[in-house]
């Protein structure tokens, strides 16, 4: 099972320390991203699981990162406070999904976080396990995949492109809904980003790159995945 990817956005070092520690002994993964332009660079460089966010920050506030990350990703939030009043629980909520104000028990928010991890979770549709036309086999729960026999090498992201696609087999995706399963969000300038791992993939999965016969382009769109077989097979 994947672990989930938690984004720390808090420039207390110490609080940052603290939380670190408790997640991973949740076995959850942690990654500190600063604060200010420097931790939504890192949001859409790497797409979390799930956010806990300062609500007081220097530079860009807590409650303003917590919007800008809410207009182009569901991704759940959890604002920790400095203030427990209840005008900022009421905009925690408005704009997050969850409040801890101070002073903070770290074993509650791992509850609470992993409550709204698997709700998360529960709400994703159950997809076929594995796509398998004969030739490119891809399965989603192993995360593996193979071609002609032989195992590709993908990334992180190149797998979650692909994954992306073989779940919807010949229906063309506009670069916003690639953006968003893939990256966690949906800003269009980023969409270079999908065209450049397009050709990687194109470079491991097809057979002749000049004339793709999986990662097809629908210009000024996106892209569609033409599966051989029309449908994902069942595990």
């Amino acid at each position: 099972m994947k672990t989930a990817n938690v984004m720390l956005i808090d420039n207390d070092v110490a609080v940052v320390s603290q939380m670190k520690s408790h997640l991973a002994q949740a076995g959850l993964e942690a990654v500190a991203a600063g604060a200010g332009r420097e931790a939504i660079q890192t949001f859409l460089r790497r797409p979390p699981d799930a956010v806990i966010l300062r609500d007081t920050l220097p530079e860009i506030s807590g409650w303003d990162i917590g919007e800008l990350i809410r207009e182009i990703s569901a991704v759940p939030i959890i604002f920790i406070s400095d203030h427990p009043d209840r005008l900022s629980r009421n905009r925690a909520l408005q704009i997050g999904d969850d409040y801890m104000p101070a002073p903070w028990r770290w074993e509650w928010l791992v509850a609470r976080l992993s409550a709204l991890l698997k709700r998360s979770s529960a709400e994703c549709p159950m997809l076929p396990a594995v796509y398998d036309d004969g030739y490119l086999r891809v399965d989603l729960q192993a995360q593996t995949a193979v071609r002609g026999g032989v195992p590709l090498n993908l990334t992180s992201t190149e797998f979650k492109l692909l994954s992306c696609f073989v779940r919807h087999p010949n229906r063309a995706l506009g670069y916003s809904e690639i953006l968003q399963s893939v990256w966690g969000h949906s800003y269009l300038k980023a969409k270079s980003d999908v065209s450049l791992y397009v050709r990687y993939l194109r470079q491991k999965i097809e057979v002749d790159m000049a004339r793709p016969s999986y990662l097809q382009t629908v210009r000024g769109f996106g892209y569609l995945f033409a599966g051989q077989d029309g449908t994902p097979a069942a595990a």
